[in-house]
């Protein structure tokens, strides 16, 4: 079934409420509803900034009044992780799912192959994550033919991400823009060189460079259904 028209809800969850209430669709908060005759893509950091300025408030705080106890407070949230489809990753984060290093948990890290007859990466070497002395690390066709003895890549931190990020220049707006220099039918050696550390569609996903030494102190988790941080 095809459609013409997209709908992104924007939902925000409490989570200092009790376990058997949180979740509950009533406790729900629709932040906004971003609809439009096609995909977002990139676009949705226009349409968020309302609501990451709204939460960069909370973080500082905001005075609230306590019906409870009849008197004002200092009300402080702080955004714990954002839960969406793994597609939307690249519009969310700036980091490509597809290409050399689709994976953004071991990034450079990651162990793909180029398959000359499929014109598509393969990825794997996932029997690294099995213990030292696991059984399957010595199979060798039921994986990728050799036997495996690496260990499994470290996660990138966010020092790591902002370390790639410290020389990349980016445009902002969609004018003036650079012109796009790639075919789009790419050849067989550009796809074996394509890094895919930042997302195809030249993403221009960096943070505030003001915020930069906050973000290496901050943590956030990322939460796969299948997740991304924000």
């Amino acid at each position: 079934m095809s459609t013409s028209h997209n709908t992104w809800p924007v939902l925000l969850v409490p989570y200092n409420l009790p376990p058997w209430i949180c979740m509950k669709q009533s406790s729900f908060i629709l932040s906004m509803i971003i609809s439009g005759e096609k995909g977002l893509e990139n676009d949705i950091d226009i349409y968020m900034q309302p609501l990451i300025e709204e939460l960069k408030q909370l973080w500082v705080g905001v005075e609230t009044y306590d019906v409870l106890k009849k008197e004002n407070f200092n009300l402080h949230a702080a955004l714990m992780w954002t839960i969406n489809d793994f597609s939307a990753y690249v519009n969310l984060s700036g980091w490509s799912t597809k290409g050399r290093y689709a994976c953004p948990c071991c990034a450079v890290q990651l162990f793909s192959k180029w398959l000359y007859n499929r014109k598509k990466f393969s990825y794997m070497g996932h029997h690294q994550w099995l213990g030292e002395n696991h059984r399957f690390r010595y199979e060798k066709i039921i994986f990728n033919g050799t036997e495996e003895f690496r260990k499994a890549p470290e996660q990138t931190t966010r020092s790591d991400i902002l370390s790639m990020l410290q020389h990349m220049q980016f445009t902002y707006g969609k004018t003036n823009q650079p012109p796009n220099l790639r075919s789009k039918k790419k050849s067989t050696k550009v796809y074996e060189n394509d890094v895919g550390q930042l997302s195809d569609d030249d993403s221009d996903e960096e943070d505030d460079p003001n915020e930069a030494e906050l973000w290496k102190k901050v943590f956030s988790s990322s939460c796969l259904i299948e997740s991304v941080t924000f």
